[in-house]
């Protein structure tokens, strides 16, 4: 036994063990097998057959409902009306592609999987916003997904993790973010909170997030995907528009800060060449550009024939290689659409879409909001940490522009953490209050008018 898989089997045990009297330690067990998933790792072979997601899915729910954490004596997470509407639309994206698989899926056999993994998904959304119940436990979320992301970046940078296949890392074993473009997803959606949690989390925390921001900055370079890059631009920009005005400086800190990392680590010049390839015209474009057009029209093709959905990767492995036939004349077995909104629209209808659109954009009004009910109090902390994740959101949604990434379980983590951090600061009294007690207990979302607030 390796020394590194020693160290990993001793995280997962000690981990599972403060889960039953903490569960947020649950969802750190969950993340552990995720960034650090055994079959992907050279250390792992040993326990490789083993399920260690599906076992960490159930220790988070076993520690939820033994500690009785999920069944405190106030009103519960989903009690108020914002929070209990996204809830609602998480189930009715299950109910929905349940529908969907049994009724319209073209062949339930492929469906299945895609299937399983949405209904998986949703659930551990609900796990992880039962889980977090008090500061404490927001942060041990929060540090799970970001030293997650930031080991990644450290076995790249450090270790040579990964391989470079056309100028891109490949390799990199996450489930379900193998490919580069995956990989950048995911780090694009974590990375405005490096700079949020640099700027008002506590000293040690300040010093991981400086280690921490350019290891996935350069994960995010060697991934070269310009889908990532137009993503970073947009979050580095929403994240600006998006902070109130008293905390707009800290904010621009933050943006300064990433510009000298992104400065400091863009070496290759092949890099940049291949990001100013989205900017030219059609006539100028490479093929990898062109044909993601092409696939594009064949996803909407099969749209206009399959409204309400085909089932789970019902274009990846169904019908989307007779439409890109009809489109470019390419023959294929299987292919990606390589657009997140097209390929949910394919696989669970349009309806489906809506759905998610509004899961998503629910989590984005909680953030706002919450933004706006810190700043006015002062609130700087729960402020830039709202900030953060609210870019994460956006650069989330515009990778998906490029890739098959809308389903994918970062998007239903993110939400969770936008549901608890409404809970944890979307306190309703006047002054520098600050919630020492568990979460949840009946503050309103926005602030009263009467307390002059809002």
């Amino acid at each position: 036994m390796s020394i590194t898989l020693a160290v990993w089997l001793i995280l997962f045990v000690s981990f599972t063990f403060l889960a039953f009297s903490r569960p947020a330690w649950g969802v750190a067990v969950y993340m552990l097998t995720v960034f650090l998933c055994p079959p992907f790792w050279w250390w792992g072979g040993p326990i490789a057959p083993y399920r260690w997601n599906f076992y960490a899915g159930w220790i988070v729910l076993a520690a939820l409902v033994l500690s009785r954490l999920a069944k405190s004596e106030g009103p519960g997470v989903y009690d108020r009306r914002d929070t209990k509407r996204i809830a609602w639309i998480a189930v009715a994206l299950l109910v929905n592609a349940s529908l969907v698989h049994v009724a319209l899926a073209a062949n339930r056999e492929i469906s299945s999987g895609p299937y399983t993994e949405l209904a998986k998904f949703v659930l551990l959304f609900f796990l992880i916003t039962l889980a977090v119940r008090d500061e404490t436990d927001y942060r041990i979320v929060l540090l799970a997904i970001l030293l997650g992301a930031a080991y990644i970046g450290y076995e790249v940078t450090i270790n040579d993790r990964g391989r470079i296949v056309g100028n891109r890392l490949e390799g990199v074993g996450i489930p379900n973010a193998a490919t580069a473009n995956g990989l950048a997803s995911l780090m694009v959606t974590v990375l405005p909170l490096t700079g949020a949690f640099f700027l008002v989390g506590r000293r040690w925390e300040k010093l991981l997030m400086l280690l921490a921001a350019p290891f996935i900055v350069n994960v995010l370079l060697l991934c070269d995907s310009r889908g990532a890059f137009l993503a970073c631009i947009a979050s580095a920009v929403v994240f600006l528009a998006a902070a109130p005005r008293g905390i707009r400086k800290k904010a621009m800190k933050v943006v300064a800060l990433g510009c000298v990392a992104v400065w400091l680590l863009l070496g290759d010049p092949r890099i940049v060449d291949r990001f100013m390839t989205t900017f030219i015209d059609a006539e100028e474009r490479d093929h990898s550009a062109a044909t993601r057009l092409d696939y594009w029209q064949a996803g909407l093709r099969m749209l206009a024939d399959y409204p309400l959905g085909a089932g789970g990767d019902g274009y990846h492995d169904v019908h989307g290689p007779k439409y890109i036939a009809q489109v470019s004349g390419v023959q294929f077995d299987s292919r990606s659409v390589h657009n997140g909104f097209i390929n949910t629209a394919c696989d669970w209808g349009i309806q489906g879409l809506v759905l998610s659109l509004a899961f998503l954009g629910g989590a984005l009004a909680l953030l706002w909001r919450t933004m706006r009910a810190c700043n006015v109090r002062g609130d700087e902390r729960g402020a830039l940490l709202a900030c953060g994740l609210f870019a994460g959101v956006v650069g989330f949604l515009v990778t998906s522009l490029f890739g098959d990434y809308l389903d994918n379980e970062w998007g239903y983590w993110i939400a969770a953490c936008a549901v608890a951090h409404a809970g944890l600061y979307s306190v309703s009294s006047v002054g520098a209050y600050r919630m020492q007690q568990p979460l949840y207990y009946g503050y309103r979302f926005w602030p009263r008018r009467e307390h002059g607030l809002a």
